[in-house]
C-alpha cells in the first residue's frame, strides 16, 4: 500500500473512532472524557526508585552498585548513559488499560492525558521549570527522543505510541523533541513474549542506531553536554531503554533519562 494511501485511510479510522464513537474514560468509561482525573489520580505513584532493585531514590537513580558492573540483572556492563528511570506509576489498573486503548484501540488522543503524567511526574522529580528547561537557553541543553519502533509495526500500528507521548512532553516542557533521532534496525519479538530479563536484554542487541542527520546542526561537546529524555510507554526491566540509550551513548550523548508511563514490575 502507497503511503499517501495508508495515511488516507489512517485519517479516515481517526475520524470515525474519536468523533463518531462518543469519547469515553479509558480507565472507567465515564462519558465524555479521555481519561477521567479520578483515573489519573489513581494511576500516579508518588516518589521514585532504582529501576533493577527497587531502592528508593528520590531521583529515580539507577543504584551505583549496578552501573558499570555485571550483575543478577542484565549479566553485562550498563555502563551506557542511562543514570534515571522513572515512571507515572505500575502496569495495572486503570494505567494500563489506557495504554493499551492507545496502542491497539488506537485511541491517539488519549497521548494528552498520558503526556501529561509523564511531565507531572518528571516536574515532581527534578523540581522547578528552570531544570526543566523553561529558559530558551537551558532548553538547549535538552532533548526529548521517543523509543522508535521497526518500520514494519508502526507502518502496521500507523503510528508510534511512545512518538505521541514525546511530543506531549515535549509542548509541555518547553523541550524540543527529535521523534526520528532513533531508529530500530531490525524486528524483534515484542518483549512481553520473551520469558526472562537475560532473554530480553538479548533479544534487543543492537536493535537501535543513531539517526546521524538529527544531530549534525550540534558540534560533539554540544551534543556530549545534551541531557536527553528517552520516552516510552511501558519499562519492566529496563531492556528497550538500556539498548537505546547504549545506542546514544556510543555516539558520545551524555547524561540520559529515562522517563515511561508506567512500569511493568
Amino acid at each position: 500500500m502507497k503511503p499517501i494511501l495508508r495515511n488516507i485511510i489512517h485519517t479516515a479510522q481517526d475520524i470515525f473512532l474519536n468523533v463518531l464513537l462518543p469519547k469515553t474514560c479509558a480507565g472507567c468509561g465515564k462519558a465524555n472524557e479521555s481519561f477521567c482525573e479520578p483515573c489519573r489520580f489513581a494511576s500516579y505513584k508518588n516518589g521514585a526508585q532504582c529501576l533493577i532493585c527497587g531502592f528508593r531514590d528520590n531521583t529515580g537513580k539507577i543504584c551505583r552498585s549496578h552501573l558499570g558492573v555485571k550483575s543478577d540483572f542484565n549479566q553485562q556492563s550498563i555502563e551506557i548513559g542511562l543514570r534515571r528511570v522513572i515512571w507515572v506509576g505500575n502496569y495495572n489498573g486503570q494505567l494500563k488499560e489506557a495504554i493499551w486503548q492507545l496502542k491497539y484501540k488506537k485511541r491517539k488522543e488519549l497521548a494528552k492525558p498520558l503526556g501529561e503524567l509523564l511531565y507531572k511526574k518528571f516536574h515532581e522529580i527534578f523540581g522547578s521549570p528552570t531544570y526543566l528547561g523553561s529558559r530558551t537557553s537551558e532548553a538547549k541543553n535538552f532533548v526529548v527522543i521517543p523509543i522508535p519502533l521497526h518500520f514494519k509495526k508502526e507502518y502496521e500500528r500507523g503510528f508510534n505510541q511512545a512518538g505521541l507521548l514525546a511530543q506531549e512532553f515535549g509542548k509541555l516542557s518547553n523541550i524540543r523533541c527529535l521523534t526520528n533521532a532513533l531508529v530500530k534496525t531490525r524486528e524483534t519479538k515484542a518483549q512481553v513474549a520473551v520469558e526472562n530479563k537475560e532473554a530480553r536484554i538479548k533479544n534487543l542487541d543492537g536493535a537501535f542506531e543513531i539517526n546521524q542527520k538529527q544531530f549534525n546542526h550540534l558540534t560533539t561537546q554540544q551534543f556530549n553536554n545534551l541531557t536527553i529524555v528517552l520516552i516510552d510507554d511501558v519499562s519492566t526491566t529496563g531492556a528497550t531503554l538500556i539498548h537505546a540509550s547504549e545506542a546514544l551513548a556510543k555516539a558520545g550523548a551524555g547524561d540520559i533519562i529515562g522517563l515511561v508511563v508506567a512500569h511493568g514490575g
